[in-house]
């Protein structure tokens, strides 16, 4: 059954209302939208005369983290007809908690959110994505979330019904951001692939001048839309479970002492990464008897393959970046506002049918071949907007981060790019 709009836009109301009352908006839901939040909410509150704070729970100066607090010395925007100076946000646990926390939701719950107190301690300006943000601008407020509330919504990597066939479509609006998607793999499987890649047996794909490990798109090995459906369907007897590594690079070709077993790092299905992997390589868009759709894989250990759920982008990093002696080879899926090269992550990302998702070098955009549709795992973010009114500092992220202003990965629908699903997962990514 349904979520009543009428009710949702009540609780909606009140709910904002409470909030906005005491200036605070919160968020829940896609971590992706991250930076993007930030940017968006810095640039209207300095449009509006006003200087931003960034409040986070660790003394990185190049990523957020889960949860973190911008706040205005003025109002955010104007035009939003109640005081909104500070805005708190929570992505801890993938996109569906925009829903599964907000407010608007009868059956949601509360999480915590950080709240920035006089002992925080003022950090370096901001390095890679976060350069836009001077000296003294991010402050370390340690990991203490001292405000348990449910949210005013958030923004998802896909519409919500996708999650839940329950949730009304009318509840989300496009967030106006493209984002693409990559199949991550740890440095080892890197390396194993771009050897066997190399000879005539594994099909000449990658150049024998390569070094060992260049990231550069002609030098990165391939895995192929097929094999990765292989190795994330519910199948638990097909090659790709019971061949390890043999399955992608040949009998005899893995590193010596390593277990020859790969190793899925997946993400729940509360994970807008999770459902992308599962609408592009399982066919989730697919219903009904002759729909095609291939069932996820669960958590499983078996003796060539495991598959074991992360609940963030940042535990499957560590899945990725732990080493191989004991676990062998190891891929997952990872949005492209991540980018491994130039800091302490040693997980790489590999071409798609032999199609570079990023151009392999620090501080890239990670989007030129998904822009000029060449690469096409890329989805449309969405917001949610009960009864289709968001949150007003929602609408106000959404109209503050103009072109070539995203946040690697992203990139704005329609204005960057001529390619699109046209606001719908469900349809091929194509010339809109």
């Amino acid at each position: 059954m349904k979520f009543s709009k009428l009710m949702i836009a009540t609780i909606a109301v009140c709910g904002a209302s409470q909030a906005m009352a005491a200036g605070v908006t919160r968020l829940t839901g896609s971590s992706a939208s991250s930076v993007n939040v930030v940017r968006g909410a810095v640039n209207m509150c300095v449009a509006n005369g006003g200087s931003a704070l960034v409040y986070k729970t660790s003394s990185s100066t190049s990523a957020l983290g889960n949860q973190f607090t911008v706040t205005c010395s003025t109002d955010f925007d104007a035009s939003i007809p109640v005081t909104a100076n500070e805005l708190r946000v929570n992505v801890a646990n993938g996109s569906e908690t925009a829903v599964t926390n907000a407010a608007a939701n009868p059956s949601s719950t509360a999480t915590g959110f950080l709240v920035p107190t006089g002992s925080c301690t003022p950090l370096a300006a901001g390095t890679e994505a976060l350069s836009f943000l001077g000296a003294g601008q991010m402050l370390n407020c340690g990991t203490a979330l001292a405000d348990t509330s449910k949210s005013d919504g958030g923004f998802l990597d896909v519409e919500g019904p996708i999650f839940n066939a329950n949730y009304d479509a009318g509840d989300f609006a496009p967030a106006g951001f493209s984002q693409v998607f990559g199949i991550a793999v740890n440095a080892t499987l890197y390396n194993d692939l771009q050897a066997y890649q190399k000879t005539v047996a594994g099909g000449s794909v990658v150049p024998a001048s390569c070094a060992v490990g260049d990231t550069t798109p002609t030098c990165q090995p391939s895995l192929s839309r097929a094999q990765i459906t292989s190795l994330i369907n519910s199948s638990t007897t097909n090659g790709a479970k019971t061949g390890g590594l043999a399955y992608l690079v040949g009998a005899g070709s893995q590193t010596a002492g390593l277990t020859n077993k790969i190793t899925y790092c997946k993400r729940p299905q509360s994970s807008g990464t999770q459902q992308s992997a599962q609408l592009y390589f399982l066919n989730y868009d697919a219903l009904g008897s002759l729909g095609g759709k291939e069932p996820i894989i669960g958590n499983v250990t078996l003796s060539k393959y495991a598959a074991v759920e992360n609940s963030s982008s940042g535990n499957v990093k560590s899945c990725l970046n732990a080493s191989a002696t004991t676990d062998g080879y190891k891929f997952g899926v990872l949005s492209l506002e991540n980018n491994p090269i130039g800091g302490s992550d040693t997980y790489r990302f590999v071409r798609l049918n032999e199609v570079a998702a990023t151009e392999g070098v620090a501080g890239s955009t990670q989007t030129s071949t998904a822009i000029s549709g060449r690469y096409d795992f890329v989805y449309e973010l969405s917001a949610y907007c009960p009864a289709g009114t968001c949150a007003p500092v929602i609408d106000g992220i959404k109209a503050n981060v103009g072109a070539g202003a995203s946040s690697p990965g992203l990139f704005v629908t329609g204005v960057e790019s001529k390619f699109g699903r046209g606001g719908n997962s469900n349809k091929p990514y194509a010339s809109r």
